[in-house]
């Protein structure tokens, strides 16, 4: 027996009704089904004004929503969409959809590769080879580069088995074509097995796996045959069959005889591939890697179906052998596979039946572990097998079994789980065709002539969910809810209404509203709160409306008995349900009303702030706090039930932190837990705490403790997104336009103290990027961290930047509290982002550094991944907000002058703007545009102002003169610079004439020498460390002269001249010589030597030599100039050459 239990019908009832068994429980229940409007709307044509923007609905029910997905389609792809006909063959034209976000279009031999993630559409077109039969996008695959992840790879193949691969489809003709022998026969898919390659397999079942090897010009691509997908005992019993009952007995299917599905999912080795093949009545497992490939097994699945589909549709009321079969699809969840089969019994009906199994793969797979029949059905028929062929599903929520069933112009949405199977419905219309189908990110998407890319989201889940979108309401609007709020009978009413107790009075205010008596509620408005009480900051009213609306979200529900002894007395309960999704929406419904009650009496516009968390916070803020933490609580309650062990594990230590005991046992952690939704950012604190607990326990393993992360992080994306899609709903419900408060106001996500939602939010952040991804050992993991990550830092990011916009705002752009804020934000921004490209997650990287504009993180990433056409699209793209800028300053900060310069043309305007205060780099780009007497202009001002480094000043001066040479411009021109930057060169040359013995003396490196000016030389020169002086550094002391600016007012020339002549003098003893040969004796002193070193050399002694009255005169010669001798020998010298120079 299959199961405990056999359904039995009426051998009169029509054709049975869908069924559902699931193996090992002790019932099945029938599935309804509900048909829904067509989609009339799909057979639109498509034109180029056709926009693709996000939530754009086309269809919904109480279900499911069928909307537009994404932004607008590139250019590429929608002229190629217009251009076919509407009656044109579909085989001719087809999608891929792959989950890592990219799609393909093929049109004839033309493809058409993009992704669609990203607001940014870049899209490749490509050319496929020849072939006489049509492409298809099945034989295309899309996927990193093996050597760089930031650039995309194509392989593509005609159906002969030709083979090209783009390694960067950015270039269309670098590729390479290699024929992958396929001897024949027909290519039927192409499947991505990453790192080890592709998977192709062929109509004739053998399955080849394809690798791309080398780089550049070495690049290739092998082909290696894993074998045929059917094993060496196939079809024995099929074919004994037909030989002992006649061929009438062999009803699994033609078509499904070649290979109809094969999935790729990681194995247990971390290199290696774990491959389903679903070929006829055949389910084959094979484990792949570099080194060998081998089938695990090979199980005969239709015969284990065709058992189930005898006792669940037909009660064991035919024989398996008597149905009609089709494998039709298969899907992989884990160690789950699920298959999609149909059945016919033609003793019985022409129906066909369409099922879903289940198998575990853990082992050898000997029953099925659950088993479905859903509603639809199909009427047999001469081409009911091609028909069936085209049918193929997306099966996404494991929790809720959630499956997308679709041909080329049908999609079928439901649920293959007993609980959901009411949830069937159908989205179809015969004009609009379905070119593919995916799945990314946890959506169903598909691709439609008339629409572009499509999703289906299911709606369900979201039933909790309430609308603030119209809450002012009149008498008339009431609605007399009998679930909500009607614990207080009219007795009770009467008594609050006449209590001396403000508080009760305005509660049963509330209730005679709900009652729809608008008149005797505005009376006790009016007595208790008057409007001759101003607004004022926490006054009566705000308090009083602060605590009303916590005690609507904290409301003990009085109609379950558990709760008897906690319900306080005067407590007026919003609920009734003794559910708790229930009370939550009831919840919900009942501050939905308080705050249309505060808004129909007058209230509201008098509401002014309360104290909390030492801010002046809005009450109307608050009251959108309570409102938000109720959607965040409905998120978390429908979490729960997915990841129910970990959130009942968090739940129990939020209540210890709370100090939450019942005295009443049969109340659960879950009901204390959700009872006070006030507290719910509590279970934040919780999973962080439990998190570290474990990454800190010895007895936790790795692998533990990043799955329990991973879910935690579920938890959080789910909460978060909850709140971030209240947020998005029309704000001006929770605004009051009198009030004008200019304190910045910090969201209850935004608190930084010690258990603050956002403190847990960097912390759980913190947890993900140093204990989550590092410790991944698969890649499926790691792949959901990191898209976990995203969801994590977008809600923080969003917060803050909406934080500091809503300062500048109310105009505090220019204080300095908005510059910290904005430094801080940054900071921030960068921390979050830049683990994304520590992980080479380039793809999230971008994404978040372009919608939050972090520069830095752009510049970096293309940076690393040496993408020059990704930096100049952002240059473009950014252009008005300073991104070139920022560019030209990152290369300039990291020491990457060489990029800066190497920019292309479209950015020259830029750079040469941004030059202008960067005037030492500024030459090399003028050089790169062949302005050289300009670039000649800027070296010789930088020789002249360099003063740190002789060296650098004798490069710049020799570089100007090589640019002014080579110019080209006016002799006269060029003659200019030349002589300018000569001069400079002479001071240059006698800095690098010092001698050694100067040098050492003075400590000066003649690699690191500063520039000396002329005054600094010649001190140098004639001063006591040059103790060897001779008349040449006298003279060169003299020569430094002419370089000294006369105009300046602290340098005298003439009395600097006057000072090296007295030190030439003082390096030889006058006194002690004769005076009876004064010519003779005087010659070979060294004052001598330098006038004679100088006449011969053509200078004009007449201006070289001071007078003898100055220089006898002058006090640095001491008691010298006092001694007859030495006077007596300079005025004879000085005669002496008077006469010779024929000077009178």
């Amino acid at each position: 027996m299959l199961a405990p239990h056999v359904f039995k019908r009426p051998k009169s009832s029509p054709a049975p009704p869908a069924k559902s068994f699931r193996h090992n429980q002790s019932h099945r229940r029938s599935s309804g089904v509900q048909q829904i409007s067509r989609l009339s709307g799909l057979n639109q044509s498509f034109n180029t004004s056709v926009g693709l923007h996000r939530s754009q609905i086309i269809q919904e029910n109480e279900h499911f929503t069928l909307e537009r997905y994404g932004s607008t389609l590139p250019v590429l792809v929608t002229e190629a969409i217009i251009m076919l006909d509407d009656d044109a063959d579909d085989t001719k034209c087809s999608v891929r959809i792959e989950s890592a976000g990219w799609a393909c279009l093929v049109v004839a031999r033309k493809l058409f590769v993009w992704r669609f993630k990203t607001e940014h559409l870049q899209c490749y077109e490509l050319t496929l080879p020849s072939s006489n039969l049509n492409h298809h996008a099945r034989l295309v695959a899309v996927f990193p580069n093996v050597t760089n992840t930031a650039l995309v790879s194509v392989m593509a193949m005609s159906p002969e088995g030709v083979i090209r691969y783009w390694s960067n489809a950015a270039h269309e003709e670098s590729y390479i074509e290699i024929n992958a022998g396929l001897q024949g026969h027909e290519g039927h898919s192409l499947t991505q097995a990453l790192p080890l390659g592709c998977i192709l397999t062929t109509t004739t079942n053998a399955l080849y796996l394809m690798t791309p090897i080398g780089s550049g010009r070495q690049l290739s691509v092998t082909c290696r045959s894993l074998g045929t997908s059917q094993g060496m005992l196939a079809g024995i019993g099929r074919r004994m069959s037909s030989f002992m009952f006649g061929s009438s007995a062999s009803h699994s299917n033609s078509f499904s005889q070649s290979i109809e599905r094969v999935h790729v999912s990681d194995g247990n080795n971390v290199d290696g591939k774990m491959l389903h093949v679903l070929t006829g009545v055949h389910l084959q497992v094979w484990s792949i890697s570099d080194d060998e490939q081998k089938i695990l097994f090979d199980v005969n699945i239709d015969k284990i179906f065709r058992d189930y589909m005898c006792e669940v549709i037909w009660e064991d009321e035919c024989d398996p052998v008597d149905l009609h079969t089709w494998m039709i699809d298969l899907q992989v969840n884990g160690d789950d596979v699920m298959i999609m089969a149909a059945c016919w019994n033609l003793d019985i009906s022409s129906t066909i039946y369409f099922v879903f199994g289940s198998l575990d793969m853990r082992g050898v797979p000997q029953s099925l572990s659950s088993f479905t029949v859903i509603k639809h059905t199909a009427i047999y028929n001469e081409g009911i097998e091609k028909k069936l062929a085209q049918y193929r599903f997306l099966f996404l929520d494991a929790a809720l079994s959630l499956a997308y069933v679709h041909t080329s112009d049908t999609i079928l949405c439901l649920s293959v789980s007993e609980a959901n199977q009411e949830m069937e419905n159908t989205f179809k219309h015969t004009n609009e065709k379905i070119l593919g189908a995916g799945c990314c990110d946890g959506q169903a998407i598909f691709f439609t002539k008339a629409h572009g890319l499509l999703t289906i989201t299911a709606t369900f889940e979201n039933d909790f969910t309430f609308d603030l979108t119209s809450l002012t309401v009149n008498e008339s609007a009431w609605k007399d809810e009998s679930a909500i709020l009607s614990t207080v009978g009219p007795e009770q009413l009467l008594d609050m209404s006449m209590s001396t107790d403000d508080n009760q009075r305005i509660k049963a205010a509330f209730l005679l509203c709900m009652r729809k008596n608008i008149k005797d509620a505005q009376a006790i408005v009016d007595e208790v709160l008057p409007s001759s009480i101003l607004p004022g900051h926490d006054c009566f009213l705000d308090r009083l409306v602060v605590s009303l609306s916590r005690q609507l979200v904290d409301d003990f529900p009085a109609s379950d008995p558990r709760w008897a002894e906690s319900v306080p007395k005067d407590m007026v309960s919003a609920s009734s349900s003794l559910i708790l999704h229930h009370q939550l929406e009831d919840k919900i419904k009942a501050l939905q009303y308080f705050i249309a009650f505060l808004k129909t009496v007058g209230l509201w516009n008098r509401m002014h702030s309360i104290a909390a968390d030492e801010q002046r916070v809005p009450t109307c803020r608050v009251l959108r706090e309570h409102a938000e933490k109720l959607a965040a609580a409905v998120a978390l309650c429908e979490l729960h039930r997915v990841h129910s062990a970990v959130v009942d594990s968090v739940i129990k230590t939020a209540l210890t932190k709370r100090s939450a005991v019942s005295s009443n046992s049969a109340l659960t952690p879950q009901d204390l837990f959700y009872r006070e939704v006030s507290k719910l950012d509590d279970i934040f604190w919780a999973l962080v705490q439990t998190e570290q607990n474990l990454i800190q326990s010895d007895s936790v393993t790795h692998i533990d403790a990043v799955t329990f992360l991973s879910k935690a992080n579920s938890v959080f994306e789910g909460v978060l997104r909850a709140i971030s899609v209240f947020r998005q709903g029309p704000k001006d419900e929770f605004e009051q336009p009198t009030l004008q408060l200019q304190e910045e106001y910090v969201t209850w996500t935004a608190c930084k103290h010690k258990t603050g939602l956002k403190t847990m939010l960097l912390a759980q952040h913190s947890l993900t990027v140093q204990h989550g991804i590092p410790e991944c050992i698969d890649r499926h993991t790691r792949a959901t961290l990191i898209c976990q990550l995203v969801s994590l830092t977008e809600f923080l990011l969003t917060e803050e930047s909406e934080r500091v916009d809503s300062v500048k705002t109310r105009g505090g752009d220019g204080s300095e509290r908005y510059a910290d804020m904005v430094k801080a934000y940054e900071k921030d921004r960068y921390r979050l982002i830049q683990p994304f490209l520590q992980f080479e997650a380039y793809v999230e990287a971008a994404a978040l550094a372009e919608k939050y504009l972090d520069f830095r993180i752009l510049t970096q990433m293309c940076d690393d991944t040496d993408n020059r056409e990704k930096l100049e699209h952002y240059m473009k793209l950014f252009s008005n907000k300073g991104f070139p800028q920022f560019v030209f300053n990152w290369y300039l900060s990291e020491g990457k002058q060489a990029k800066l310069m190497n920019q292309s043309m479209s950015q020259h305007r830029e750079l040469t703007a941004f030059l202008q205060s960067h005037y030492n780099l500024s030459w090399l780009h003028q050089i790169n545009m062949h302005d050289f007497i300009g670039a000649a202009e800027v070296l010789k001002s930088l020789g002249q102002q360099e003063e740190s480094n002789l060296a650098k000043r004798k490069t710049f001066l020799s570089l100007a003169k090589l640019s002014a040479l080579a110019s080209g411009e006016s002799e006269e021109t060029v003659k200019q610079i030349t002589e300018e930057v000569n001069l400079e060169q002479e001071i240059v040359l006698h800095q690098e004439s010092l001698p050694h013995d100067v040098l050492v003396a003075e400590g000066l490196d003649t690699e690191y020498m500063p520039v000396l000016s002329p005054e600094e030389l010649v001190d140098l020169y004639i001063g006591e460390s040059n103790s060897a002086a001779t008349e040449y550094d006298f003279r060169k002391a003299l020569d430094l002269l002419v370089f000294i600016d006369k105009s300046d007012s602290e340098t005298d020339v003439e009395s600097l001249k006057l000072k090296i002549w007295c030190a030439v003098i003082l390096r030889d003893s006058w006194t002690d010589m004769d005076t009876d040969d004064p010519l003779e004796k005087s010659k070979d002193t060294l004052f001598y030597k330098t006038i004679e070193h100088a006449f011969y050399d053509g200078v004009d002694i007449k201006d070289y030599l001071p007078s003898v009255q100055e220089l006898l005169s002058c006090e640095q010669l001491g008691d010298l100039r006092h001694n007859p001798s030495f006077k007596y020998l300079v005025k004879v010298g000085y005669q002496h050459i008077q006469t010779i120079l024929g000077i009178d």
